[in-house]
Order: C-alpha cells, then sequence, then structure tokens
C-alpha cells in the first residue's frame, strides 16, 4: 500500500507489488510500479529516485526485464 500511494502522486498506478520471500515471507527490498504512459514513468524516476519509503531510502529506474532461465 506504501509504495503504491506514494507512487500515485506521480501519475495513475496501474499496478504496484512488493517482491517477497516465498520462505520467510519478508521484502526482499524491491518492487515494481507499472503507469499507462512513458512521461508518467519519468516523472516518477525524476521526483522520487532517492526519496524515503518507510524509513528506507528508495531507487527508481526502469525495469529492465531478464531472459528467463531454462531448465
Amino acid at each position: 500500500m506504501a509504495l503504491e500511494k506514494l507512487f500515485s502522486e506521480q501519475g495513475s498506478v496501474v499496478e504496484a507489488e512488493v517482491d517477497y520471500d516465498r520462505e520467510s515471507g519478508r521484502s526482499r527490498g524491491f518492487g515494481f510500479v507499472t503507469y499507462n504512459s512513458a512521461e508518467e514513468v519519468d516523472r516518477a524516476i525524476k521526483s522520487l529516485d532517492g526519496s524515503d519509503l518507510d524509513g528506507r531510502p528508495i531507487r527508481v529506474t526502469v525495469a529492465e526485464s531478464r531472459p528467463r532461465r531454462e531448465f
């Protein structure tokens, strides 16, 4: 909720999710926010990179996709 609330100040958030450890249930320290437009993304990066979220500084960048590992 805190992630979505903070990022909604910069545009219309489509989705906001925090990644959690499967075993402990604790946050892994990163999350993802999706907006409708590139302008909203740029505004969020410029406004929020280095800001504080729940007492921790955050780094805001565009997520890069990783190739899936094949087993």
